[in-house]
């Protein structure tokens, strides 16, 4: 047998993150089937997530930007990479994007393998070629003990990208209040009801936010300027009718994942619906589905209670 297969299947249950700066944990073994393969590898993933050493200058790491107390954002207008670099465009949430085909804002990238990546050798992000991450990280014995317990190589981009996709896909949870009241007939408040109603049955916010993710997965120009400095998919697609089109986010967790937009601009959802109140900025690839419309003060507190009661109960604290 191959001397790293036997160390890392006789040390399995002893090997922990060799990253010092955080706790240790002790992983226990578990037979090879195809459940703990899965959950072997979503673990893998994990440590790499919160492995600083996987930015160019050891400075920051996945969850540096994609913090798990906010819902996988990070608060800020626009992502902050090495070197204190400001990114380009807002932090998505990484809520639920097992359910997702496009990634990125403006949709460019079509896998959670391939959208791994884009991050790694961003020069304003974590700032490096992802080949230069090599041998660097595969000296590491946990990675590669782990690589070829799982898929009998080396520790490389290959095993890298399965594993953060892994963790990513495992990102999921529909634990709310909302979700109380759906499945359970629990209402804790009617006002969430009365909002639920109104973003569904007078706005049409389905249209574009429906489903149990609350997103149709499309791309659309939602009017939020009249001139788009960033142009958003047609900076992928070269189409002028994709100018201003970005991805629809999942409402899950929107309580907790301000700002909003694609850099940022709205500080609070109250501004988010004032936008869609006076039916966007008039842009040509303008979708046909924003259309101005008239709240009460009542209105808008219901509706912003709905979209609360998509936070996880975990965030509640």
């Amino acid at each position: 047998m191959n001397f790293k297969i036997w160390i890392g299947l006789l040390l399995f249950p002893l090997l922990i993150q060799c990253n010092s700066k955080q706790s240790v944990e002790v992983y226990k073994f578990e037979p090879l089937d195809s459940i703990s393969f899965n959950s072997t590898l979503i673990q893998l993933g994990e440590k790499l997530f919160f492995d600083s050493r996987l930015s160019l200058d050891n400075s920051i790491s996945c969850a540096t930007c994609h913090n798990p107390s906010l819902a996988f954002s990070d608060g800020l207008l626009v992502s902050r990479g090495i070197h204190q670099r400001s990114g380009k465009r807002n932090t998505p949430s990484l809520w639920n994007v097992k359910n997702q085909d496009k990634f990125m804002w403006d949709g460019g990238v079509k896998s959670l393998e391939l959208q791994a990546i884009v991050p790694l050798q961003d020069t304003n992000e974590m700032g490096g070629l992802i080949t230069n991450l090599f041998p660097k990280l595969s000296d590491v014995d946990f990675y590669d003990s782990l690589a070829h317990l799982l898929y009998d190589r080396n520790f490389d981009p290959f095993v890298l990208t399965r594993a953060l996709s892994a963790f990513q896909r495992n990102i999921y949870q529909e634990n709310s209040e909302f979700d109380d009241w759906k499945l359970k007939g629990i209402v804790k408040d009617s006002g969430m009801v009365r909002g639920f109603n109104l973003f569904k049955d007078v706005l049409n916010c389905t249209q574009c936010h429906g489903g149990n993710t609350f997103t149709n997965n499309t791309l659309e120009n939602n009017g939020l300027y009249a001139i788009y400095m960033d142009e958003g998919h047609f900076n992928v697609s070269l189409d002028s009718l994709d100018i201003g089109k970005f991805k629809v986010p999942s409402l899950r967790n929107v309580a907790v994942t301000s700002p909003y937009m694609h850099d940022g601009s709205f500080e609070n959802l109250y501004e988010t619906i004032l936008h869609y109140e006076k039916g966007g900025k008039q842009h040509e690839n303008k979708s046909i589905l924003i259309e101005s419309f008239t709240l009460t003060e009542s209105e808008r507190k219901d509706l912003i209670y709905f979209l609360q009661s998509l936070t996880d109960k975990r965030f509640l604290k």
